[in-house]
């Protein structure tokens, strides 16, 4: 009983800690992966990521359906691909999908 207890415990913490808000910002600068540097900023009630050349790399970031969804594009391989976000601390959590393909990334904020 007492595992299952703990075990409860931590998936509502879990729960809590990925929980999205329509008061979410994610205005700044975040850091890839790849080390590259991402400019958001928020545009009209949504949120727009440029890279360092200006092109848009997440765009049309709006709150839906209590999540944050937007598209992302990789400039690089020429992809774009539905993305939910989500902001946990001074980390973003990106989950791109394209078509049945899913991948997750983080940005962490500079």
């Amino acid at each position: 009983m007492k595992k299952i207890l703990s075990s409860l415990a931590i998936m509502f913490m879990t729960m809590i800690s990925i929980a999205q808000s329509a008061n979410d910002n994610f205005v700044g600068k975040w850091k890839t992966e790849e080390g590259f540097i991402i400019s958001i900023s928020n545009k009209n009630g949504k949120f727009v990521g440029t890279d360092p050349k200006g092109r848009p790399t997440l765009y049309n970031v709006r709150f839906e359906k209590n999540e944050w969804k937007g598209t992302v594009e990789n400039h690089d391989t020429g992809q774009k691909g539905n993305c939910e976000m989500y902001l946990m601390g001074k980390k973003l959590k990106i989950v791109a999908h394209k078509g049945i393909f899913s991948k997750t990334f983080y940005w962490v904020k500079q």
